[in-house]
């Protein structure tokens, strides 16, 4: 009896061993996820993602860390509308474009499009909190016939609603999510290593 009884408790603790194994497994493949699918909130796209933080360093520390890799990051780049500081609830709000150039198109064509967009980064006591909203998009190069480029909304190009409308510009809906995906993610990652 007491040898069935050992067989049956090794193999709950082995069973325990393995859920936690695979449960830490999960958890850190969640910590490096990054941006995946497009999300909207009240009608709007939003990237909303929680970096943890390194136990060991406070929140004071962390929103220094923030402040630095926000001036290093985006001062001075031609690219950049603005940034704001807020002392008394540590956060960052930076508005500011990145150069997209889209893959090769079926035509050979390659688009060059300027993305608008802005952030907001914001330190808790657990980790930092970023939440990127307000994605616009202007063709790089002017358009024939039109003083102004043409600007197309995020909502209305890189949603999984607007993908399922068929028109003549799928192909640069599905280039341009992907490459505000990518350009979504290194943010994360530099953000990521930045405040960690």
């Amino acid at each position: 009896m007491k040898e069935t009884e050992k067989k049956n408790n090794m193999k709950k603790y082995l069973l325990a061993f393995s859920i936690l194994v695979a449960g830490l497994f999960h958890v850190y493949g969640q910590m490096d996820a990054g941006f995946t699918k497009v999300s909207v909130v009240n009608g709007k796209v939003v990237f909303e993602q929680f970096i943890p933080a390194d136990p060991a360093g406070s929140a004071s520390q962390r929103y220094a860390k923030l402040q630095d890799w926000t001036r290093k990051s985006f001062s001075g780049s031609p690219l950049l509308s603005g940034i704001r500081y807020d002392e008394k609830s540590q956060a960052v709000t930076v508005s500011s474009k990145a150069e997209l150039n889209l893959p090769v198109d079926k035509s050979g064509g390659r688009d060059h499009m300027i993305m608008s967009y802005r952030f907001d980064a914001t330190v808790t006591n657990a980790g930092c909190v970023l939440v990127v909203r307000d994605i616009t998009y202007q063709n790089a190069r002017k358009e024939s016939g039109s003083f102004f480029p043409k600007t197309y909304t995020a909502e209305e190009t890189i949603t999984d609603q607007a993908l399922s409308v068929k028109s003549d510009e799928n192909e640069l809906k599905n280039n341009l999510r992907k490459e505000t995906l990518r350009v979504l993610n290194k943010l994360y990652a530099d953000l990521s290593g930045a405040v960690h």
